[in-house]
């Protein structure tokens, strides 16, 4: 199997970890270290002797000699999430490693060898970086020898339910319950989320849905805005009953057939009133006026 590096590319929250641990898990090096590190999440100044580590007494403070993620990888997949926030001088000391398969260990005067293979993220434009001087451009050729791109979750289709599934049986059983069957009008709901937090978002609003549901997960359960934020995409295709077919009626006609069949909707998918009129965006006391003209109430 190919050593290549990979650059994954991807929104935040969409998997990017995941992927290359599967990645790690279906190449040669399977049975060695995976070493994850988020390069935004450390200071600039520390995520050199984090990568590469150092000798002992090379800095004030340096009282043992640590070994960096690329010895703790050696053999294995080093996994830099967010590179692009990878300061210039990291850049320089990674790009050498790749060009030599050698890193510069802070307090030591020769070279060490390592083999890692090297699986990077962003959730960046990378070449835009590269534009802007904030990333070179020679690391970033040696990096993005496959680049994979992961499209935000509400763009995966069918996958949402296989990871909503996947979630649900991983949290019923940490906690000990039997997983929760879920109603069809549910499943649709969670089709039809723009899921701006991703497969993060999707996972934690399965575990407050454990948490919250008993044996049957339903369409007011996912609704309720504690567990999804109101963020539904309405269906491009505009669907007509039948009786319309063939013909055109007057726009306001139209547009009162198409609130009480949205109205019909809303209210299917909320606990009471309040929250459809929240979900809207109307008063409830408009709310009410308006079900009352559609004749809904």
């Amino acid at each position: 199997m190919s050593d290549a590096n990979i650059l994954i590319n991807g929104a935040s929250g969409t998997g990017k970890e995941l992927v290359a641990w599967n990645i790690h898990l279906n190449s040669k090096r399977r049975y060695e270290n995976f070493i994850p590190i988020n390069c935004g999440s450390i200071p600039g100044e520390l995520i050199e002797s984090e990568l590469f580590g150092y000798e002992k007494g090379s800095f004030t403070g340096a009282n043992t000699k640590k070994p960096g993620l690329f010895e703790l990888a050696n053999n294995g997949t080093l996994f830099l999430d967010e590179v692009a926030e990878l300061p210039l001088q990291a850049q320089v000391k990674l790009l050498r490693f790749l060009q030599e398969g050698e890193i510069e260990k802070i307090g030591r005067t020769e070279k060490y060898s390592v083999n890692v293979r090297i699986l990077a993220a962003t959730n960046k434009i990378l070449s835009n970086e590269v534009n802007s001087g904030k990333f070179r451009e020679d690391l970033y050729y040696r990096l993005n020898v496959v680049p994979l791109d992961i499209v935000p979750l509400r763009q995966r289709g069918e996958d949402i339910l296989i990871l909503f599934n996947h979630f649900l049986d991983y949290f019923s059983r940490d906690m000990g319950f039997i997983p929760p069957e879920i109603e069809e009008k549910a499943k649709e709901i969670l089709l039809n989320y723009k899921w701006p937090g991703n497969v993060r978002e999707l996972r934690n609003v399965v575990q407050r849905l454990v948490l919250n549901s008993n044996s049957l997960i339903t369409a007011k359960d996912i609704s309720n805005p504690m567990i999804l934020r109101n963020h539904l995409i309405m269906k491009d295709e505009t669907n007509f009953d039948e009786s319309y077919i063939g013909q055109v009626l007057p726009l306001k006609e139209m547009e009162k057939v198409f609130r009480e069949k949205y109205f019909k909707y809303v209210r299917s998918i909320s606990s009471s009133d309040s929250s459809a009129a929240e979900k809207l965006g109307l008063a409830p006391s408009n709310f009410y006026r308006m079900c009352k003209e559609l004749g809904l109430k």
